[in-house]
């Protein structure tokens, strides 16, 4: 039986996990704390874990979406496939939604690719007329600081694509941390999504 505390946790995390799939939150610890705002659980133990936040991720899709969302993340890896054989040249990976089986309709396609610049992976879109946006996001390798890495976006069928790029390095052979887990981000080659769209 679970204690008070447990089950605010438990909340908040349900909450949390609604916010992320239904209303498109990317960022786990704001999800986490407009969650606890809303439930008022402000004690350090009512808070839960980002992997909790996840499988009540899971949780949610298996008792509300069922149905609909298996549908939703076979296209989801469709697309990521057709963006990595697009992108073949920069080794992508998929990493993300897609890859955990969480997709959501506000969920992109995340894939990492490996190129001696982000200049040169602009190049290539504009080269095939795909329009696209630029960003940065803040990635941690291993041990060390955190660092900012170029990110475009730009959409497939209505799904949005996002290529994290990163010097086409030794560093490039290890996974970044995942802010989700602080271990070191799931991530799958073009023959590992193949294998994943076939299970779906």
């Amino acid at each position: 039986m679970r204690t008070p505390n447990e089950e605010l946790r438990n909340l908040v995390a349900e909450e949390a996990a609604r916010l992320i799939y239904e209303e498109g939150f990317r960022d786990y610890r704001l999800a986490k704390l407009r969650a606890a705002e809303q439930l008022g659980a402000s004690t350090p133990t009512a808070q839960p874990t980002n992997e909790e936040i996840e499988t009540a991720i899971h949780e949610r899709i298996r008792l509300f979406d069922a149905d609909t969302q298996p549908k939703l993340l076979q296209q989801h890896r469709e697309v990521a496939l057709e963006a990595m054989d697009f992108l073949q040249t920069y080794h992508p990976y998929l990493t993300g939604a897609a890859l955990e089986g969480i997709t959501s309709p506000h969920s992109a396609v995340t894939l990492l690719l490996g190129a001696d610049s982000a200049e040169e992976v602009m190049f290539f879109l504009e080269d095939h007329k795909i329009p696209f946006q630029t960003h940065d996001r803040r990635v941690r390798f291993g041990s060390k600081k955190p660092e900012y890495f170029p990110l475009l976006r730009f959409y497939v069928d209505e799904v949005e694509v996002e290529l994290m790029i990163f010097p086409h390095n030794d560093r490039f052979t290890q996974a970044p941390i995942s802010p989700v887990t602080g271990k070191a981000m799931k991530r799958a080659d073009r023959k590992k999504v193949a294998a994943l769209l076939n299970q779906t």
